[in-house]
């Protein structure tokens, strides 16, 4: 029998390249994704929390379309850009607006860490140094501990579709022996299909901006189990382990 179909509302940062092609191209069974786009040409204090009040219209017009069930903030550095409970503030906007559950990326990736078992991180980010910096406080203001921190890396060398070998030899060869997992941030990385093989290659979890977003979206929605469990140890996870994490 075929499984109920829904909408997923995503928000995407105006410069953004990859969230569209990501979630569209999983074709995941009876789900279908509408996307509205927010500014962020560059990534500045004033862009990225004006992002907060922007996503309040996107918001309410993705509740229209027929069968919503959730939306997403789809961009880490404007859900975590003022710090710890920041992410809650913006999550509360945009369920005012559209009457539906929502997700930031940055409480996702906090949910999929917690889900996960991570407490020591390593941490890669494309971002400036100062924008890098506020993530690292972000998490440790959420209470994880951070194994080491990298940042600067060139999105433009994964322009190419699934283009994911680079990041894996980026962040491979730097991950300390004493970090329970990674976190590579960013929405704008084009990358599902390198999570595993990167897994693999370190023997540890790794957690994505992208993934992180749509596996907290869906479990928000009850819907967890249209996710690919190939994809990444995030996806493999059972509903019975998660209703033991805190």
């Amino acid at each position: 029998m075929p499984q109920q179909s829904f909408g997923l509302g995503i928000i995407v940062p105006s410069s953004n390249t990859v969230l569209e092609r990501d979630y569209t191209g999983l074709r995941l069974d009876g789900v279908s994704f509408h996307f509205s786009r927010v500014l962020n040409s560059e990534d500045t204090v004033e862009q990225l929390t004006a992002m907060k009040e922007s996503s309040r219209e996107a918001a309410r017009l993705l509740s229209h379309p027929r069968r919503m069930k959730g939306i997403a903030l789809g961009c880490t550095g404007g859900s975590f850009v003022e710090g710890a409970g920041y992410d809650e503030s913006v999550v509360k906007v945009m369920e005012e607006a559209s009457g539906l559950p929502a997700v930031t990326t940055s409480g996702a990736v906090l949910s999929s860490l917690r889900a996960l078992g991570v407490q020591k991180i390593a941490v890669f980010t494309p971002y400036d140094e100062w924008l890098s910096n506020r993530l690292v406080k972000f998490l440790r203001g959420n209470g994880f501990d951070i194994a080491m921190h990298a940042f600067g890396f060139d999105l433009r060398t994964t322009l190419e579709d699934n283009c994911w070998e680079p990041i894996n030899d980026w962040v491979a060869p730097q991950v300390p022996d004493d970090a329970d997992g990674v976190f590579i941030s960013c929405t704008d990385f084009g990358w599902l299909r390198g999570i595993a093989p990167l897994e693999k290659r370190i023997g540890r979890p790794v957690v994505t901006s992208n993934l992180a977003t749509l596996w907290h979206l869906l479990q928000t929605v009850n819907a967890a189990d249209r996710l690919p469990a190939n994809l990444s140890r995030l996806t493999q996870i059972s509903k019975s382990r998660l209703s033991n994490v805190g």
